[in-house]
């Protein structure tokens, strides 16, 4: 099965710590007059005090969040703690990725203690009095802590941290499909991917499922009676009747809704194969990314033979909010999920550079003429702030990820025509915010940047020239702080900063923030 980023839920575990007075008395630990000395008010106040604490929870919740039914644990002034209440919490955690805490005067100690029993994220508000600050200070006292323990001054706060865990929870469920043709880590054109799969998912959690180049390339036809070259006599997950009236309705979907097409139907088809032979592979072995090397896997000519590139498998899978990297780049999958999992959003990747500027004048240009950045130099805010990302890889839904925008049809390859590409006009967007971002090829840092789209490049063009041109506060600490990460960044609509330094923070890595 895919799992998608919004599929990814972070389960709530509300903990209602309470304490009940048995008899009437008076003193330090004892305030209130008439009724409320009484036994059997604290019993009332309690359920009174826990509906206003759940009503509150819930409404700070941020979508993907699953409020759980609360649990109580509790004692009485005679200082009582039943070991079968404990029964009754552990049989409730398994599921439970962070527990918010109604506590107080009296039963802080309790809390401590379920932290240190079952080792779960734990958040208090401040709603709890005095409680946040002095459960948050034990925990985070004790020799060698390894508890993870957050204070709240004020609910919308604990709801951006609920927002960032399930952002991190997204990261460390992400299994990524790799087809490999060689090395299993790094392709001969991304030698900044990451460099050791057991370190990031140590350090990250996220998982890498592997294939062969050259068996997902011959499930990409009907299977034969005594199986493919590769791997003859197993059941592999080859081309089907199913999967090629599929295939027809994508190609027909894609035309129809083209503002230009410079492709047959019939030169479409094997790009679209390939996106669905990607999407069945991903199922089997429960991914929710991919990848593929393009030299690696270009030089062995099955591509030009069987005339299709991955270029439409990228777009497909990013709009739909899938990652999806080219040049076997897994951090650049990775970058993309954080992208996504912050934001909503379905991302953008290519290759990321500053355009130099020297005596006022741009002095690379791309796809892009002349007179477009004689342009750009009249404005002074663009001279020595341009960037650009570059790849075919841009799809109809960055802007809105629920409805396509205007796109056109082109063919990668210039001499043949095959290899179908999604054309968008990024000039369309000029004025836009964005955000970008990469791992490090350790996993040890997470580079951040922000610009303003400028314009587009490469709409009318073949092969590997599509780009978006973005003004940046300031390219040379842009620049340094990338080349910590590395080449590919991915990127978002919209300024996700904030929750990517929070996310980093949770994931116990460095963020790189770009001025």
């Amino acid at each position: 099965m895919i799992t998608k980023s919004n599929d990814v839920k972070l389960n709530v575990l509300p903990l209602l710590v309470t304490c009940e007075h048995l008899a009437y008395y008076e003193g330090p630990c004892r305030f209130g007059q008439g009724e409320a000395l009484q036994p059997g008010f604290d019993r009332l106040a309690n359920a009174q005090k826990a509906t206003v604490f759940m009503e509150a929870l819930r409404e700070c919740a941020p979508a993907g969040v699953e409020i759980l039914a609360p649990i109580s644990i509790g004692r009485t002034d005679d200082w009582d703690n039943k070991e079968a209440q404990w029964t009754v919490a552990a049989s409730a955690m398994q599921s439970v990725d962070l527990v918010v805490v109604m506590s107080g005067i009296a039963c802080d100690d309790l809390v401590v203690e379920f932290a240190e029993r079952f080792c779960k994220p734990i958040a208090v508000p401040t709603v709890n009095g005095f409680s946040a600050s002095t459960v948050t200070a034990a925990l985070r006292a004790k020799a060698m802590s390894k508890y993870e323990v957050y204070a709240f001054y004020q609910w919308s706060d604990l709801g951006f941290t609920m927002k960032t865990l399930r952002a991190r929870k997204v990261i460390r469920t992400t299994h990524i499909l790799c087809v490999s043709r060689f090395g299993s880590t790094t392709s001969y054109s991304s030698v900044d991917a990451f460099n050791s799969f057991d370190l990031i998912t140590k350090r990250l959690g996220a998982r890498f499922r592997f294939v062969n180049l050259h068996e997902f390339f011959d499930c990409m036809s009907p299977a034969r009676d005594e199986g493919n070259y590769t791997t003859p006599g197993r059941k592999t997950p080859n081309l089907t009747a199913e999967d090629m009236a599929m295939a027809s309705a994508i190609a027909d979907e894609l035309s129809a809704g083209a503002v230009e097409n410079t492709m047959t139907k019939e030169m479409m088809l094997p790009s679209i194969i390939m996106y669905i032979t990607a999407q069945k592979y991903m199922d089997l072995n429960d991914c929710n990314g991919f990848t593929i090397p393009c030299p690696d896997a270009c030089s062995t000519r099955r591509m030009n033979a069987e005339k299709f590139t991955p270029c439409l498998t990228h777009a497909l899978n990013m709009e739909q909010g899938i990652p999806s990297a080219c040049e076997y780049d897994t951090n650049a999958v990775l970058s993309q999920q954080a992208l996504i999992a912050v934001s909503g959003k379905n991302p953008y990747m290519g290759n990321t550079v500053p355009i130099p500027c020297v005596d006022g004048h741009f002095q690379t240009r791309f796809a892009n003429t002349p007179e477009q950045f004689a342009e750009l130099e009249k404005d002074p805010a663009n001279l020595g702030h341009l960037y650009m990302m570059q790849h075919s890889v841009a799809h109809r839904r960055l802007r809105d990820s629920d409805k396509n925008a205007e796109y056109s049809i082109r063919n990668f390859t210039y001499d043949q025509g095959f290899g179908v590409t999604i054309r968008y006009d990024f000039d369309a967007d000029a004025g836009q915010k964005i955000t970008f971002c990469r791992f490090a090829p350790d996993g040890s840092k997470l580079f951040i940047g922000t610009g303003e789209i400028v314009m587009g490049g490469g709409y009318k063009s073949q092969n590997c020239t599509q780009l978006v041109y973005f003004r940046v506060k300031d390219t040379a600490d842009t620049w340094e702080k990338q080349c910590y990460a590395g080449n590919h960044c991915a990127m978002v609509y919209g300024d996700y900063t904030k929750e990517l330094i929070a996310l980093a923070k949770s994931l116990g890595v460095e963020a790189l923030v770009a001025d």
